[in-house]
């Protein structure tokens, strides 16, 4: 077994895979396995193994066709798992099974992934060893807690009705104390790297059977789909007053699982009904999730796309740059939807410097949870947006450049001439307030000019509490619409809110405002759907005004002299920051002005076509974007 093991090349005549057969064994048994070659075409018998490979410097020696193999240590407690004592079984697992060292093979291999997933009799989903029976292979006691709990959500029962919660009317929910072990189990539960990964959406997805292994623990993808079905209903709905008041300890993990798993549960739902799936469709959806190799963010979706619109399908490309292959691909992406507004998203988690600011940093780089929780909210708020009114890019106009400069059709609306201080709620929810106060200075609107009816259409006041929910609500429901337009309903909630802030100042007009610890909880348990939907609207956020008089809502990094830019197709406007020299395109004679995107945001007045009145239409014209 001292020689390592060599691969053998595919049969370039017919479509092969690699299959592997473990060997039975006992636990402390060395992995004893055979790979071989098979004909896919003529329909091997399988299981697939789900899995994140962990870290690839922790390697553990399998015995492979008699010679040394090294696999990661996570691939080597999962394989000692699902080992029979008496019986081989037939596995397919891409660490072993593709020749990870040869690009051109693992493009090929890579493009079948989809199919292989789909082919296999059942699909192995291993979530990872508790740490404390890795050794000994034992039962798992935070792992049966974890399961516990995920049986007890999956209860279509109220939250109020459930064991592990204490829940009143107009305070936090509470988690009951013998449950605290077991959220503290659930929260390990849904931070396991799997949950995260890109590659194994499709391998969830796809296989007409899955089975779901924690450690010493099995359950069913039913139980699964089950609890996301249940908060998805309740905790949007009848419940989701006692949802938003949860504590950390229970509400963080709930909401991981609903942001990260519930997209992998619809998407497996309704796969299988035919629906049209564009790699657009999927690459949004899938915004949470995380990759080694960035190009896979896409890659890995490949096997889920079910139309490719009037384009033609994205292939994967290991032996070009990073650059190139990204560009490639949110290229398709725009392309086949026929606007732009996959460009939407923050542009300051950037790790990748050389990457065109026309791609949000969602599309390359890893992004802080909270953040992807924050982003998806904002997408769905601003689906209800048609900035552009109807119009759409011109196939003709919407080309790349050699370099990777992107060339669109946009309409000037105005330009940034004042800006106020940066809302970092999450970071400093305590000073939020007095940055509230410090924009509506910035208005001219003193700190006590909240008139118990709602302010006259269209003043500074009505605009500013318009503008700083985005002119949106979220409604109590499982399907789209997700949000409707501001009432007066709404403003009479977030005046009740601002006079709680003050209340404790004893009516006071303050230089500053700040909240303290009692104060935040006390805030939370009264009005928890408004400050999270403030959340999602303010965070990172800082207000401006424009030269025209526009009041808005912009990226951290924009600042006077930066441009308020519709770009066709997309439901909200730009902020673009003027290029040093215009672009010269060959064959035309005027050069095209060139800008930098700093991000996406929101402006009252202009969010449903209103800038497109009046023929703005003809004012419409080509940029390029860097």
């Amino acid at each position: 077994m001292d020689q390592p093991y060599q691969y053998s090349p595919f049969d370039p005549k017919q479509r092969q895979i690699r299959l592997v057969t473990l060997e039975p064994g006992d636990w402390p048994d060395g992995i004893r396995c055979r790979v071989e070659a098979i004909p896919f075409d003529e329909q091997p018998t399988y299981e697939a193994l789900s899995y994140v490979w962990g870290d690839a410097n922790k390697r553990r020696p399998i015995q492979l066709n008699d010679h040394l193999f090294e696999v990661t240590e996570n691939l080597w407690l999962v394989m000692r798992r699902v080992r029979h004592h008496t019986i081989r079984r037939v596995l397919w697992v891409d660490a072993i099974c593709i020749n990870q060292a040869d690009d051109e093979e693992k493009s090929q291999q890579v493009a079948m992934m989809g199919e292989i997933y789909r082919g296999c009799q059942n699909a192995i989903i291993w979530l990872g060893e508790d740490p404390d029976t890795a050794e000994t292979g034992s039962k798992s006691v935070i792992a049966s807690r974890a399961c516990e709990i995920l049986e007890m959500l999956g209860a279509d029962k109220h939250l109020d009705e459930l064991p592990c919660f204490s829940a009143s009317d107009g305070q936090r929910t509470e988690i009951s104390e013998e449950y605290t072990i077991h959220f503290e189990a659930f929260r390990k539960f849904v931070d396991v790297p799997w949950w995260k990964r890109v590659w194994v959406i499709q391998e969830m997805v796809l296989p007409k059977s899955v089975k779901f292994l924690y450690s010493s623990e099995e359950f069913s993808y039913e139980t699964l789909r089950s609890v996301v079905q249940v908060l998805q209903v309740h905790g949007t709905t009848c419940c989701k007053q006692y949802r938003y008041t949860l504590r950390a300890l229970a509400f963080d993990p709930i909401l991981t699982l609903q942001e990260q798993v519930e997209p992998m549960v619809s998407t497996r739902e309704t796969w299988t009904h035919q629906t049209p799936v564009t790699l657009f469709y999927l690459r949004r959806l899938f915004s949470a999730s995380q990759a080694t190799e960035k190009r896979d963010l896409f890659y890995a979706l490949l096997g889920l796309v079910t139309s490719w619109g009037p384009s033609t399908p994205l292939y994967p490309n290991y032996n070009i740059s990073l650059r190139e292959a990204i560009i490639q691909a949110v290229f398709k992406c725009i392309s086949e939807q026929g606007g732009v507004e996959f460009l939407q998203g923050e542009r300051f988690f950037r790790d990748q410097k050389d990457m065109p600011s026309w791609i949000p940093d969602a599309h390359f780089t890893t992004v802080p949870s909270q953040w992807v929780i924050v982003e998806q909210r904002r997408l769905r708020i601003s689906s209800g947006f048609s900035a552009s009114a109807s119009l759409r890019q011109d196939a003709s106009q919407l080309s790349l450049t050699a370099n990777g400069t992107l060339l669109c059709q946009a309409f000037k609306v105005d330009k940034i001439a004042q800006v106020g201080p940066i809302c970092e709620a999450l970071e400093h929810f305590e000073e939020s307030p007095d940055v509230f106060r410090r924009w509506m200075e910035m208005l001219g609107i003193g700190i006590g000019d909240w008139p118990e009816q709602p302010p006259p259409e269209g003043s500074q006041a009505d605009v500013f509490w318009k503008t700083v929910l985005n002119d949106s609500v979220e409604l109590d429901t499982t399907t789209r619409p997700f949000y409707k337009r501001t009432s007066d309903e709404d403003y009479t909630q977030l005046r009740s809110l601002w006079l709680m802030l003050l209340s404790p100042l004893g009516g006071i007009l303050a230089s500053t405002l700040s909240l303290s610890v009692e104060s935040h909880d006390d805030l939370m348990s009264k009005a928890p759907s408004i400050i999270y939907h403030l959340l999602v609207c303010l965070w990172q956020r800082r207000m401006v005004i424009t030269e025209r008089g526009h009041i808005g809502l912009a990226p951290r990094d924009s600042g006077p002299g930066d441009e308020i830019h519709i770009l066709l197709g997309s439901p909200t406007p730009f902020i673009l920051r003027p290029w040093d020299e215009p672009l010269k395109v060959k064959g035309q004679t005027e050069s095209i002005p060139s800008y930098t995107i700093i991000g996406n945001g929101y402006f009252h007045g202009i969010m449903f076509g209103e800038a497109f009145k009046d023929e703005g239409e003809k004012n419409i014209e080509r940029i390029a974007l860097h």
